[in-house]
């Protein structure tokens, strides 16, 4: 969620000027898939497509709702809402896919802190829920939710963008208001019975970093800024902080009004983004089609 500065945009618009210099690449072609109508889906923030119901996506809302996803389809239908047995959200940010044991399951990263002010973060993991057709709410038992706590070694911040890497689930966060966004990543442990302390691996030439995502051969990663979208593919050899450290390439991208969401589809080919409906404003599934 936005909470408007004027000296920090400023300072946002320099970065971004200046990044906007990288090459462009120019061979997706951007369809509008479906229209959000339904009220629940106010400000969503995350996305990412169904492994267990093929052609629906589950979406979140931000800080204001409940510990709950909610499964759309390509015409951004609402099939179904999936609610957190007795977890309280702050501030959801991202939603992220992994598989454990070739098991899907979900990410749900709690980590939005507009005023700086929340020291231990949560996402919570659970197996990815399966849609039988018939139902409208389900409650996701608490018993089946596992809260992986984690907090920044150097300062309390933001965040809004989280992938996993399917080669080793390693879990990464890119921050959203430094000058720089740092990349930082952790383990899930086996056993979540202790705060998590992060240190960034390395910074980004930009700022305002609102979503993220990996596809799912491992191969290519996503991140978005409030402008931009930028685009780094991965050689079979390298790791993830290798890759980024790279230059990536930017995707010309038509600004939404709260564009806060990014997922590659599930054959890595093309990818998917939604915003959220600032003061009532269209929200739209788009998809970016390779030519």
């Amino acid at each position: 969620m936005i909470r408007f500065n004027v000296k920090f945009f400023l300072l946002y618009l320099c970065f971004a000027i200046h990044y906007c210099a990288i090459a462009q690449d120019s061979i997706y072609e951007k369809k509008t898939l479906g229209k959000i109508l339904n009220s629940k889906l106010g400000e969503i923030s995350g996305i990412i497509p169904s492994a267990t119901c093929p052609h629906h996506f589950w979406v979140h809302n931000d800080s204001g709702d409940n510990a709950t996803i909610y499964l759309i389809d390509t015409l951004c239908n609402l099939r179904c809402q999936f609610n957190l047995e007795n977890i309280k959200a702050v501030d959801i940010e991202d939603i992220a896919w992994l598989k454990i044991d070739n098991i899907p399951y979900i990410l749900l990263a709690d980590i939005g802190n507009n005023k700086r002010d929340r020291e231990i973060l949560s996402f919570y993991l659970f197996e990815e829920p399966k849609f039988s057709g018939d139902q409208t709410v389900v409650t996701v038992a608490k018993s089946s939710i596992r809260e992986i706590k984690v907090r920044y070694a150097d300062k309390k911040r933001d965040a809004e963008a989280v992938f996993v890497d399917p080669v080793d689930n390693q879990v990464y966060i890119i921050s959203k208001r430094d000058l720089r966004v740092g990349v930082f990543d952790f383990k899930i442990p086996p056993i979540a019975n202790h705060v998590l302390t992060l240190d960034a691996k390395l910074t980004l030439p930009f700022t305002f970093a609102t979503a993220a995502d990996i596809s799912r051969d491992g191969r290519q990663v996503l991140i978005k800024t409030l402008t931009n979208i930028y685009h780094w593919n991965r050689n079979s050899n390298s790791s993830i902080i290798e890759t980024l450290l790279a230059s990536p390439v930017g995707i010309p991208y038509e600004v939404e009004p709260q564009g806060e969401a990014i997922a590659f589809d599930p054959h890595s080919a093309n990818f998917y983004t939604i915003s959220e409906r600032p003061l009532g404003l269209d929200s739209y599934l788009y998809r970016y089609e390779k030519r």
